[in-house]
């Protein structure tokens, strides 16, 4: 994408803050609330059928298509499903890369990043307990959040609104990697004596350290990525009002972003988009196939893929 359109995307969203919140598995009723939506009413046989079959393993989709009965699955039955504990995050909004390439983008531009972020009281004790806010202990070169102080993961979009469609280049979180180092320094570092531990010049008391960090990270680390890319798909459908999605595949989006050494965990780009009920692709994004700039390394590549969803 072009900077400029960046902005304008930017721009043209709502300003204030905005809330998401999401339930371990909840990405299961959305989607198929989405399909019955487009295609239903739907009986059982042609849910088992379709593309999202393997979400009717769920048990909480199985108890709505028992207590729905004989009748055919409507979109509002998907309403009825109980949700595990809710988790809540702010959804921010920022811009990466730039027009020459080289930073990891699978052609020379920038593009959109949806960021999610924890809430205000989680921050508010991390920096009681640090004298610090979280995004000062992640990587500051990569696309953090300019309005909140804790982001928790983020993805990163390339968008054509000619053809109707986007590729999420990557999803990442740095934070929760950032908190199981403080956790192992709260627990062996030599450096201060047995109550407090210094970090970063930082003297942090030990154990309100380790207890922080396991809290958040005994949950987070579970639905930080499944949050991330259903929180995406929201903002996709809903905000820019697109529905063909492609999704990097692991050989090919390292190829394809000259990924060459510290590559990306394997099941962000294999496990993540298959749970979600992605296709296998070797359709490229109609944008990539006509950037001429890429396209030399496009052909390169041994069986090209992606992943696609279309709802």
């Amino acid at each position: 994408m072009e900077a400029a359109l960046v902005d304008e995307v930017v721009a043209c969203l709502p300003t204030n803050r905005t809330l998401f919140r999401y339930s371990k598995d909840q990405y299961a009723t959305y989607l198929l609330q989405r399909m019955l939506n487009k295609d239903g009413p739907l009986s059982v046989q042609q849910l088992k059928q379709s593309c999202y079959r393997q979400l009717m393993e769920k048990p909480f989709v199985k108890e709505i298509i028992r207590t729905a009965g004989k009748q055919k699955v409507e979109a509002w039955h998907m309403e009825s499903a109980p949700l595990a504990e809710i988790h809540h995050y702010v959804l921010t909004l920022g811009k990466w890369g730039d027009r020459f390439g080289g930073n990891q983008t699978s052609r020379p531009g920038t593009n959109l990043v949806l960021q999610l972020n924890l809430p205000e009281n989680l921050d508010a004790e991390f920096q009681r307990i640090t004298g610090d806010v979280m995004n000062g202990y992640t990587c500051r070169y990569h696309p953090q959040s300019s309005k909140r102080t804790a982001t928790l993961a983020w993805a990163r979009l390339d968008i054509d609104f000619a053809s109707n469609e986007v590729l999420i280049e990557e999803i990442q979180s740095d934070l929760i990697r950032a908190l199981d180092q403080l956790n192992c320094s709260a627990r062996t570092s030599k450096r201060g004596d047995d109550t407090y531990f210094v970090w970063r010049n930082n003297s942090i008391h030990r154990q309100q350290m380790m207890d922080y960090c396991e809290k958040v990270t005994s949950t987070q680390k579970k639905i930080w990525a499944e949050a991330m890319l259903a929180a995406c798909l929201w903002f996709i459908h809903n905000e820019l009002g697109m529905s063909k999605v492609f999704y990097n595949r692991f050989e090919t989006g390292n190829q394809m972003k000259e990924i060459n050494w510290g590559l990306p965990p394997r099941s962000l780009y294999t496990d993540l988009p298959e749970k979600f009920c992605f296709s296998l692709t070797q359709e490229a994004p109609s944008f990539i196939r006509a950037n001429r700039k890429v396209q030399k390394r496009l052909n390169k590549i041994h069986n090209p893929q992606w992943y696609l969803m279309t709802i």
